[in-house]
């Protein structure tokens, strides 16, 4: 089975096509114009690197989030749109367990964290032993001196909000924290179709239609209305 996956949740996009255990062919880029300026572009380029048309793809992947509110909107809706066209099945991908499925065989648990702005993280914890993924807390949104509270024990901190909260994390919990090397918390394209070809062999598609995007908070825009 060839899943093509998309991972939109930062402003790192990870676009991956997989086959069985094999990768091939993954592209990363920082986006510094809009998304749906470029990600369809993006798409077909990394299919024509392998010879591959669209029509070849048995199934796509999306990071569902959480993540950014515009990164999420664009990359469900395109692949929404290439599943409708080619009555292929899609599969959503929790973003905090791609980042953490890229540590799978860490002693520690593994803590992943995205920015969510105003001084918070988009986080999750997990046991990896094994090559088992297990998450260990509900998929949380909250300051980084709650997240510490949380942790007692030596944990691997991964993704883009490790990197940017690193001093703060050593500050809290010293020595408890470890971090993975910058290409182990870039989120992946090919992870995503990885994680969700399996939910796809075990026929767990998604419902297009209705599928939505996991913010875990309202956007501005929301908040700003509700008090219009």
């Amino acid at each position: 089975m060839k899943v093509l996956g998309v991972d939109t949740s930062t402003m790192i996009v990870g676009i991956g096509i997989v086959e069985e255990d094999e990768i091939l062919v993954e592209v990363k880029f920082s986006v510094k114009i809009t998304y749906s300026e470029i990600l369809l572009f993006c798409i077909d380029q990394a299919l024509r690197n392998i010879g591959l048309k669209i029509e070849d793809i048995d199934g796509f992947a999306i990071s569902i989030g959480p993540g950014s509110f515009t990164g999420l909107r664009i990359g469900l809706s395109t692949l929404k749109g290439l599943c409708f066209a080619t009555g292929k099945p899609l599969a959503s991908v929790p973003s905090l367990d791609a980042l953490a499925y890229l540590s799978l065989y860490c002693q520690y648990p593994v803590v992943t964290m995205l920015d969510a702005k105003k001084n918070q993280v988009y986080a999750a914890i997990y046991e990896t032993k094994n090559g088992d993924l297990k998450r260990q807390t509900d998929y949380l949104v909250e300051d980084v001196e709650d997240l510490a509270k949380r942790i007692s024990q030596k944990s691997l901190f991964v993704g883009p909000g490790a990197k940017l909260y690193q001093n703060k994390v050593v500050e809290l919990l010293k020595d408890k924290a470890y971090f993975s090397l910058a290409e182990q918390s870039l989120p992946s394209g090919a992870t995503v179709a990885f994680l969700g070809s399996k939910k796809l062999i075990l026929g767990q598609a998604e419902d297009i239609a209705n599928l939505e995007p996991l913010y875990l908070r309202k956007s501005e825009a929301e908040l700003k209305f509700r008090f219009v």
